[in-house]
């Protein structure tokens, strides 16, 4: 597996974390230790009214029960109730079969309160025969990146290749551009010059953005395919479908990340119907392109000053 390979499977996987919630995040949490430790981690289903007994999953190597809590805001004072009613849980119906109890959680930043934090230590200074952890983003992605590509592809379906993106032509541009014609109508829209720091100023994570810019060479093969199209309107009408269906985003309910808006565009923009490695390198280029031209998120100048925010990534490629 190429870089390229790693980073789109490792965005794939840091847009699925971000976006899951309550049940949502148990089930992403229980097939990544499925496939990270096959015939090793159980996960544990509710089982009528005696609910799960406060386990969301065991790993038989390590003697290691967890237990999930990913709620829509990581409230300080409900996450250390939690901790402690499914850590008193856990105690009371598996104390024989667990070395380490394992809180599991969606921060969004990886970084817990120092409330949270000093309830986990509080928790080991009161049981000493035990070890007391937790898994944020950053342990779930350790096991991710120990997945084979067939793991991955299984998962994800097949990823973005090296060959694909250096190998992208006209006839896979065309592709996507007639399925985002089809979106929406034409409206009137300004083309203005990337200015610098406009991933910075949209807070998109560095994993994103390095994905980001792996299409970014291929924007002027979208340019030099415009401008050599016989319809000059089409162009336009492409820009167009895709800052509608940003601002869609943009202004949803509850509001979402950057990030977010990013991978539900590229979804939007590629449809169900095709998933080869070709497909995504051209709704990547697409979609890089628009970012270039400030059709799609915000101009850097705009959002000048904003806090940055996201996970440390290396770049590159």
């Amino acid at each position: 597996m190429n870089r390229i390979q790693q980073l789109s499977y490792e965005k794939d996987f840091y847009l699925a974390f971000v976006s899951a919630k309550g049940d949502e995040f148990q089930r992403l949490f229980e097939k990544l230790m499925q496939k990270a430790h096959q015939n090793d981690f159980m996960a544990c289903c509710p089982w009528g009214n005696l609910g799960d007994r406060k386990n969301d999953g065991y790993l038989s190597s390590t003697r290691t029960l967890f237990q999930c809590y990913a709620p829509n805001e990581l409230e300080a004072k409900k996450t250390i109730k939690k901790i402690h009613e499914d850590f008193q849980g856990a105690l009371k119906y598996w104390r024989e079969d667990f070395d380490e109890w394992a809180f599991v959680h969606n921060a969004p930043s990886g970084r817990l309160a120092p409330t949270i934090i000093k309830t986990l230590l509080e928790l080991r200074q009161q049981n000493p025969g035990l070890k007391i952890s937790h898994y944020g983003y950053e342990e779930m992605l350790t096991r991710f990146r120990q997945l084979s590509l067939q793991d991955l592809e299984s998962w994800f379906g097949p990823s973005l290749t090296m060959e694909a993106n250096v190998n992208l032509s006209y006839s896979d541009l065309k592709l996507v551009l007639d399925h985002i014609n089809t979106m929406a109508e034409p409206k009137a829209s300004e083309v203005k010059d990337v200015s610098p720091g406009k991933i910075e100023a949209n807070l998109l994570s560095p994993i994103v953005a390095a994905f980001l810019k792996i299409g970014m060479p291929k924007s002027l093969l979208v340019r030099e395919f415009f401008e050599a199209w016989r319809d000059p309107t089409y162009g336009e009408r492409i820009a167009s479908a895709f800052k509608t269906q940003y601002l869609t985003l943009r202004e949803s309910t509850p509001p979402l990340l950057p990030d977010l808006i990013f991978g539900q565009l590229e979804a939007w923009a590629g449809g169900t119907a095709n998933t080869s490695p070709q497909h995504k390198a051209a709704v990547l280029a697409v979609m890089a392109y628009l970012f270039e031209e400030c059709e799609i998120f915000e101009d850097a100048q705009a959002t000048l000053g904003a806090p940055k925010q996201g996970y440390q990534y290396d770049l590159a490629i």
